[in-house]
């Protein structure tokens, strides 16, 4: 179906986008830190599964037509960020340290929310899998599917060592009876994820 070197090339450029800090990264790294690494694990599976769901998108070109009226997309960004900003302000609330952890599922779907709600994550999809396409060797819709099979399986790996780490670092503090300011830590991270995307949109708008 791919060319030997197109696959290779294609799996390390994912694997170093999925490397570099972002949305995604940093939402797994703000769960796992509020509330240990079990909800790390979670949240990134709720991510892997919206990406997911984004390839299909990509695959059928529902996100091409998000880039065709602007103002859905503008629409959904927004919804992101407020419900980023509203997670935020529950952890910034809770006070002396982590409390019972939320149910796995819980973390999943805040997970999958936060990447359903990022449709930009559909249209870089768009943008980038076709690269790496060859209409002479197999459907089209094949290639994109196994193309964003292997950049989800990357990202699933980064974001799993992400919520590990912070996982454990959430443990080590938690015995030094430092627990009380991570959900605050998380709070902000958040925040800063909810700026970020307010910035894109206001600057794609301009």
């Amino acid at each position: 179906m791919f060319d030997p070197q197109t696959l290779f090339l294609f799996a390390g450029a994912v694997l170093v986008l999925a490397a570099i800090p972002g949305p995604d990264n940093l939402f797994v790294t703000a769960q796992a830190l509020a509330h240990g690494r079990g909800a790390g694990l979670a949240a990134a599976a709720g991510i892997v599964l919206g990406g997911l769901l984004w390839t299909l998108a990509a695959t059928a070109g529902l996100t091409a037509l998000m880039q065709a009226v602007p103002g859905l997309l503008v629409l959904i960004q927004l919804g992101g960020a407020v419900y980023l900003v509203v997670l935020a302000v529950q952890l910034w609330r809770q006070h002396g340290g982590p409390k019972t952890p939320p149910p796995v599922a819980h973390a999943f779907a805040r997970g999958l929310g936060t990447n359903l709600l990022n449709p930009k994550v559909g249209l870089y999809y768009l943008a980038f899998l076709p690269q790496f396409v060859d209409a002479g060797r197999a459907p089209v819709w094949a290639q994109m599917l196994v193309l964003g099979l292997i950049f989800n399986l990357a990202g699933a790996l980064v974001m799993s060592a992400a919520a590990v780490l912070a996982g454990s670092g959430q443990r080590i503090l938690a015995e030094k009876r430092a627990a009380r300011l991570l959900p605050h830590l998380a709070a902000l991270i958040l925040v800063l994820i909810a700026a970020k995307l307010a910035i894109g949109i206001v600057h794609g708008m301009a």
